[in-house]
């Protein structure tokens, strides 16, 4: 029987989580956690919590689930000598695998429980897990049933929501809110902006999570652990959400329409959804918070029964072993070969005349996978890289697979990668790690370092310098429209703008009349693009001084014309003579 995972954002909060039949919590403690905005715990309410836990046979999991600056990582490591010694948690979960491998390295026997936002759609990445030495995977939101089934098989335990909010954008993908607002989501500071109008209506407000009706088949599923999100929520909230699903657990039953009408009256907006777990993504997944969901929470009393009993769980799993795997330097291209202009296309396939006249003037012309294969017969096989999708299901793998081979056979020899699960799908080539590796630090970028990659890509939030020493080449993107995030639902689609055959385009306004390109891959997914390119092309000096080898232009919706006239000043450090931000 799966443990049922229960949010605490404050004390009380925690203790209706304990009565209500928890057996498993999650809280934060006052730095980088995910949720900077609950209440929290300070280091002296968190032995509390930890006492009060034990005292009840509930398992305790500390958030510690942020990007870290490089000049945190000391403060970061004084903290979880701090859990270590005195708090004692089952689990700590971490975003950052530099982190992750620090806290490996100087606390072997502490419990790792891989978050959600290192983007885990693949069971493929058991492999990877398993090197870390990460017990538990929390599996991405949007994951269909058959792939958490496969994942479960893979990975000792496994850990998916199964009630809360839902974010519309990919888990761990979206840049919104850093980029726009300047309140980073990887770093606990998410603003919503996917809440607020925007197109027609509510165009990114996605329902919350319910798989309270499909309890049955999520007990056969073999996960090990079903989350409640809610850490920002009230103790009544937690109470009433925890208390239906124990039931459920221990009767092993879906839920009735009562209960189902009592946990949306708790909380929804516009009603709940299991698109994602289904495989149904369509539009019935959009949902926004009214005035009349607002009043039938009012409305509710939450009455508590007497406390559920102490528990008397299994102990956690140990840590495995400290395994990252051996840097082999002779299936690597070269670094010193990897100095200039990479040019990106987003989008679809450019003009075999295009790619002709700019291949001389780039170090690599990066495709879609897709239109890998095609473009190498424009003849530039040898500076072309197969970009893969940003996640791949389950059922996308055998095409996935078929196109890759395409493009091997093709002449293609570089790939560029979002997850390591991905690097194990690209044999034979050259391999490239995208920006949603989250290369945020140093410690990161000397952990990805033993993957064998040709070259990392910086992610676009990073503040720090790299060491010019590393064994890979660094990429840093110097022109584009940022990917503010990666949907598996067809935004344009659910505006009437679908144009019903993919890839499509179209564009998202919000209320300050911004507009923000969408565009399309050929499976209905979007990319919302920001309203306007960034450029940095003119810092490239230094940038080159921070170790940045390769400058990445990103093209989206621009001519050719544009593109030869960007890619001009960029090649040459000039200013840019259009509207941009630097963000």
């Amino acid at each position: 029987m799966p443990f049922l995972l229960s949010p605490a954002g404050s004390m009380p909060a925690l203790r209706a989580a304990v009565d209500a039949g928890a057996d498993e919590v999650y809280l934060g403690g006052p730095v980088f956690n995910a949720r900077m905005n609950a209440g929290n715990f300070d280091r002296e309410t968190l032995v509390s919590a930890a006492s009060l836990c034990r005292r009840n046979g509930v398992r305790l999991h500390i958030t510690l689930n942020t990007l870290i600056r490089d000049r945190e990582f000391a403060s970061a490591m004084e903290y979880v000598g701090f859990l270590a010694r005195e708090v004692r948690p089952d689990a700590i979960i971490i975003q950052d695998l530099g982190l992750a491998a620090q806290i490996r390295r100087e606390y072997p026997s502490l419990a790792l429980h891989a978050s959600t936002q290192l983007r885990i759609h693949s069971y493929l990445d058991a492999e990877f897990l398993k090197d870390f030495g990460f017990t538990r995977a929390v599996l991405a939101r949007e994951l269909p049933e058959e792939d958490i089934k496969a994942f479960a098989a893979a990975v000792p335990e496994t850990e998916i929501f199964v009630h809360g909010a839902l974010c519309v954008s990919e888990s761990g993908g979206c840049l919104m809110s850093s980029v726009i607002g300047e309140r980073s989501g990887n770093r606990g500071e998410c603003a919503q902006p996917c809440r607020l109008p925007c197109g027609n209506g509510y165009a990114l407000s996605l329902k919350d999570l319910c798989l309270a009706d499909r309890m049955d088949s999520v007990l056969e599923s073999g996960v090990t652990s079903l989350k409640i999100e809610g850490r920002m929520k009230s103790p009544d909230y937690v109470y009433a959400v925890t208390s239906v699903y124990r039931r459920l657990i221990d009767e092993h039953r879906n839920a009735t329409e009562k209960e189902l009408r009592f946990l949306a009256d708790v909380f929804s907006r516009g009603g709940f959804t299991s698109g994602y777990y289904d495989g149904r993504i369509d539009d019935s997944m959009f949902g926004f918070r009214s005035e009349r969901d607002k009043k039938r929470t009012a409305a509710v009393t939450v009455t508590r029964a007497p406390a559920y009993p102490p528990r008397a769980l299994p102990p956690c799993p140990l840590p495995g072993g400290f395994n990252l795997p051996e840097r082999d330097s002779g299936s690597c291209f070269p670094a010193k070969l990897q100095q200039g202009i990479v040019a990106r296309f987003e989008y679809g396939l450019p003009s075999a005349a295009l790619l002709r006249d700019i291949a001389d003037k780039c170090v690599r012309i990066d495709v879609p996978l897709y239109a890998a294969a095609a473009a190498a017969g424009a003849g530039c096989a040898e500076r072309i890289s197969a970009v893969l999708p940003r996640s791949i299901f389950v059922h996308e793998l055998p095409e996935v697979k078929r196109q890759l081979a395409a493009a091997l056979s093709a002449g293609v020899r570089h790939a560029t990668v979002s997850g390591l699960y991905q690097a194990k799908l690209c044999a034979g080539f050259f391999l490239h790690g995208d920006y949603s590796l989250n290369v945020y630090n140093r410690k990161t970028l000397e952990t990805l370092d033993n993957y064998s990659f040709s070259s990392l890509m910086l992610s676009p939030e990073t503040e720090g310098t790299f060491a010019r020493s590393s064994r890979c080449a660094l990429e840093y993107i110097v022109y584009g429209r940022t990917p503010l995030m990666y949907t598996r639902v067809c935004i344009l689609r659910s505006q009437g703008r679908c144009g019903g055959e993919p890839p499509c385009r179209g564009a998202l306004s919000d209320r300050s009349g911004a507009r923000f390109p969408v565009i399309g891959a050929p499976n209905h997914t979007n990319t919302i693009y920001n309203s306007l390119p960034g450029y940095r092309a003119d810092r490239a000096s230094e940038l080159k001084k921070h170790g940045v080898g390769l400058l990445t232009l990103l093209f989206t919706n621009e001519t050719e014309r544009d593109i030869k006239h960007i890619l001009s000043l960029a090649s040459a450090g000039k200013k840019a003579d259009f509207e941009y931000t630097r963000r």
